[in-house]
């Protein structure tokens, strides 16, 4: 399963090693909106920091390129969701990966998107 993983997974995993339970064949990705929103994140000390540069640098980055800025524009459009959160929910649907987070709320109203809020759940219903 290629899953991409939202900021609040990578904090959650901090805390509480959320990632460590999934499978072996699991391919990890990240948004490189992930990595900003993680590392500027408040009140993370150096030692946090430097286990989410470790934690980031096992998965593969997914920059924000054209398609996955038109994408967020178009649904953008039609939706008050957050500028990153957009860009998050596109990167998802260009790369047609799972997206992986706890703000299920925040992507729900997006067509399409095979959004979950662990690894092991079944999708949670987004609009078709």
């Amino acid at each position: 399963m290629r899953v991409l993983l939202d900021t609040n997974i990578l904090l959650l995993h901090l805390s509480e090693n959320i990632l460590s339970s999934a499978p072996k064949e699991t391919e990890f990705y990240i948004s490189t909106i992930t990595v900003a929103e993680a590392l500027r994140y408040p009140g993370l000390g150096d030692d946090d920091i430097r286990s989410l540069i470790d934690l980031m640098s096992i998965m593969t980055p997914v920059s924000v390129d054209n398609s996955i800025a038109q994408r967020a524009g178009e649904l953008g459009r039609t939706r008050s969701t957050r500028l990153p959160d957009l860009l998050i929910a596109a990167t998802a649907l260009e790369w047609s990966f799972t997206l992986i987070t706890k703000n299920i709320k925040d992507f729900k109203s997006i067509p399409n998107l095979d959004l979950r809020n662990s690894i092991g759940t079944p999708p949670t219903q987004s609009s078709k």
